[in-house]
């Protein structure tokens, strides 16, 4: 095989990299074989035996040492369009998917059994697009043994590839365009980028950027190898606690306790809690507007612009809204997992077309979308959810061409 291989369909039927034998198999269209050693050593707690690339579907298929297997689309940089609605779901709700294909008797309520199983339907044959997000990697790094199997596996399985960008790096994005749009300066080349994707690591918040790699060899390397790490993370059946995040909460209950003390009038809380907002992330403005080349100072001091411009930023706009309401609710008591599940749901709420959230944070988020008369994408439960797909017409494909076959077959009508 040539060092850096001319990368086609029109050559390739399939790639196929054996972690077990530490192989990769390559196969032709003209039905050649040729095997080769992997050119690193395999990776120690990788719980995937196989990865093949399909070629003609472009697909990569991988298989667990337990003998599972789960099917991933593979990135394109040409091709970025999903086609399909993406749902997020908080990890909660991914769990009751998870017990429903393992063992549906953990599923006690039986309509939201129905709709997991409806659910998992679509996602299965190309009706909707289920991204993963690191929050759901997170948040399966407290379990271990078979449960984080299952419910790792399951998950992989109904993303098939697909990610939420990590939501830091749509923050840093949306404000570097919002800064390049206010100073009328080039928008960066990053500003295109999908928040729902198969790009890899795209989940991470300091991964690999494949829109920076030219080399054709190397970002199909990367693409190849992403499903058995995104796989084994899921899986790897050892357990990692959680981060400390005591801190953060400390800081944002002290600003609610400030805002508890205080007599202010209505305009006078929503500006000092959208600079508290801006004040503690400050960091992000300076990042993005060196990206973007532009000095933030001065706009950093302009708390009407800043809160102005907050508004035309999709995700900023939700978690923004989100950090006030729990600034100025003294009946707020902030927690550990508030971080994550503003973060998340916010990003989702703001790039997919459909969001399961939990309780709090999703009742908040509907009521922001409402104030603004918007119609809510959020919702509290996966029978709301599949309510809401039903309404909107979204089918598996297998529907779709069944129904497109019917009006095929269906004879003309006498006028």
């Amino acid at each position: 095989m040539p060092d850096t291989p001319l990368l086609s369909a029109d050559r390739f039927q399939y790639w196929a990299l054996d972690f077990i034998r530490n192989e990769c198999t390559v196969v032709t269209t003209d039905g050649q074989r040729h095997v080769g050693a992997l050119p690193t050593s395999g990776r120690p707690h990788n719980q995937v035996a196989q990865s093949v690339f399909d070629w003609e579907h472009w697909w990569v298929i991988s298989t667990t040492r337990r003998g599972d297997t789960l099917i991933s689309e593979a990135y394109s940089p040409v091709s970025t369009d999903k086609g399909r609605p993406a749902v997020y779901l908080d990890q909660n709700h991914w769990s009751k998917l998870a017990w429903a294909m393992v063992d549906p008797s953990r599923v006690a309520n039986g309509d939201e059994l129905a709709a997991a199983r409806r659910i998992i339907e679509l996602a299965t044959d190309a009706g909707i697009v289920l991204p993963l997000s690191s929050a759901h990697f997170a948040e399966t790094y407290p379990l271990y043994g078979d449960r984080r199997y299952n419910l790792g596996l399951a998950m992989a399985q109904l993303a098939g590839g697909w990610e939420l960008r990590h939501p830091m790096a749509v923050w840093e994005n949306e404000v570097a365009v919002m800064l390049a749009r206010y100073e009328d300066v080039s928008l960066p080349v990053f500003s295109e980028l999908p928040v729902v994707t198969t790009e890899p690591q795209a989940f991470l918040l300091d991964g690999v950027r494949a829109y920076d790699i030219d080399n054709d060899w190397d970002l199909f390397k990367l693409v190849l190898s992403e499903p058995s790490i995104t796989l084994s993370c899921l899986i790897d059946t050892t357990s990692a606690a959680k981060g400390d995040v005591s801190v953060w909460v400390q800081r944002n209950q002290e600003i609610t306790d400030y805002f508890a003390g205080q007599r202010l009038s209505d305009t006078e809380r929503r500006t000092q809690a959208a600079v508290f907002f801006w004040t503690d992330n400050i960091q992000v403005l300076a990042k993005a507007a060196a990206r973007v080349g532009v000095d933030p100072r001065s706009f950093a001091q302009d708390a009407k612009a800043l809160h102005r411009q907050t508004e035309t930023m999709p995700f900023v706009s939700n978690l923004s809204a989100l950090f006030r309401l729990r600034y100025l609710d003294r009946r707020t008591r902030w927690k550990s997992n508030d971080l994550i599940d503003m973060m998340y749901l916010s990003c989702a709420a703001a790039y997919c077309d459909y969001v399961v959230a939990e309780r709090h944070t999703g009742t908040q988020l509907r009521r922001i979308m409402e104030r603004r008369g918007e119609t809510p994408n959020t919702f509290l439960t996966l029978t709301d959810l599949v309510e809401a797909l039903e309404q909107a017409g979204v089918q598996t494909a297998s529907e779709k061409a069944s129904e497109a076959g019917a009006l095929v077959a269906e004879p003309a009508r006498d006028s």
